[in-house]
């Protein structure tokens, strides 16, 4: 966990990220610079008293890195049966957006995370 944990502060480090979580039939998004905070049974991405998304730490079992053609690049948090509890999207990275675009930030991105494409579950 302690693992994860440090990806995660990583990733709120850089800022401009989106913490986007699906449900069926909806999608909640919440968008800044995020901090992280551990409390004993939950992860809270973003601020008490402001916008912020608590997930279950007895839930999270791994982080997987995907960039996918269209999007943007993300890490996935990854509940114990594989589903994607929660995404943390890092905006600006999405090629196929030319006005928000900037190449510096990907490459950034892929330098620090890209070993975490493949994550056995």
């Amino acid at each position: 966990m302690a693992d994860i944990i440090g990806v995660l502060e990583e990733a709120c480090s850089l800022g401009e990220i989106i913490v986007i979580v699906r449900a069926n039939g909806a999608v909640a998004e919440v968008m800044g610079d995020l901090c992280l905070r551990r409390g004993e049974e939950w992860l809270t991405l973003g601020q008490e008293g402001a916008s912020h998304v608590h997930v279950k730490v007895a839930e999270v079992q791994a982080v997987r890195f995907t960039h996918a053609q269209g999007r943007n690049a993300a890490l996935q948090i990854l509940g114990p049966d594989g589903s994607v509890l929660v995404q943390v999207s890092f905006r600006g990275t999405n090629p196929g957006r030319a006005e928000a675009f900037r190449s510096e930030r990907l490459e950034a991105v892929r330098v620090r995370f890209a070993h975490l494409a493949e994550v056995p579950v």
